[in-house]
């Protein structure tokens, strides 16, 4: 059961530097996506 606990803590962890990414930069988000739209 301890695995589990961290496997939850640690995507609280990512998911919680991913949002706080997007915060702060939230252009780089839109450069990232317009960026994959012209390579398809």
């Amino acid at each position: 059961m301890f695995w589990i606990y961290w496997d939850t803590a640690w995507s609280l962890i990512i998911s919680g530097i991913m949002v706080a990414t997007i915060i702060s930069h939230p252009d780089s988000e839109f450069a990232e996506v317009r960026a994959a739209k012209r390579l398809m």
